[in-house]
């Protein structure tokens, strides 16, 4: 709750010390923007089953039902985006990004793990609206490359204490490419929210999932991972140059 709320009071400040960098849309038919972003991100498991790498144990007999919990990201997020207009009511955009994407899951009562991954992203959208008043929607797909995952476990009752963590470059733990589909609501000056549903798992159901508790080994297999993002974030287009006054003679 703390990190939300000091997340919060950032965002508001950005978003008020930003205004003087607006530009309306309507003055620059192309143009290239810069995005800033906070994410809460989510993924159901559906039924979990624990296995203890150690010993041959039958796995849960019916599973158990995880219970998903929302994750907030303030960093890292980086974007550029590059915006067309076709008239005052339509264009697209494109560009790339930074992302950090993630999931948080209770495996059961006292076994909570989080695992995120940085991804490059390249989104292509088509706007919709009153684009000289930046209120429109956007409608669009994103391609994103997983390539850097860590994953931490906590042990114990309510959010547990941290036992373990683990990370590594180009992990097979994830799908390393996965695409989304968005819809983003604009609602003038630049703020926007946008809802994002990823079309495949986010964890590799070819690979082991295992963890580490109390130095015993431990893998989990799940029914899925498909991950829901909701998006709260600001375009910041570049400062418009005024002209110089010329000195009179």
């Amino acid at each position: 709750m703390k990190n939300i709320a000091i997340a919060a009071f950032l965002f508001s400040t950005l978003w008020l010390n930003s205004q003087d960098l607006q530009v309306k849309p309507s003055l620059k038919k192309n143009y290239w923007a810069s995005v800033s972003e906070f994410v809460f991100s989510a993924a159901d498991l559906g039924l979990v089953r624990v296995y203890d790498s150690g010993a041959p144990l039958s796995p849960q007999p019916e599973g158990v039902l995880t219970n998903p919990l929302p994750r907030f990201s303030a960093f890292l997020h980086l974007a550029q985006q590059f915006h067309v207009g076709f008239n005052h009511f339509s264009g697209i955009y494109t560009g790339w990004g930074l992302r950090n994407i993630g999931m948080i899951n209770n495996l059961n009562d006292t076994l909570r793990l989080k695992q995120r991954a940085y991804s490059l992203s390249i989104p292509i959208a088509l706007k919709l609206g009153n684009i000289e008043k930046a209120t429109y929607v956007a409608l669009g797909a994103e391609i994103e490359y997983m390539f850097h995952y860590k994953q931490k476990v906590f042990v114990g009752d309510g959010r547990g204490d941290k036992d373990n963590k683990e990370s590594a470059w180009f992990s097979n733990k994830v799908n390393t490419l996965n695409p989304s589909l968005f819809a983003e609501f604009n609602f003038g000056k630049s703020g926007y929210i946008r809802l994002k549903y990823y079309l495949y798992d986010f964890l590799n159901s070819d690979v082991k999932q295992d963890f580490e508790v109390r130095n015993k080994n431990y893998y989990f297999t799940s029914e899925r991972s498909m991950l829901f993002s909701v998006t709260f974030g600001k375009v910041l287009m570049a400062k418009k140059k005024q002209p110089r006054k010329q000195k009179s003679a």
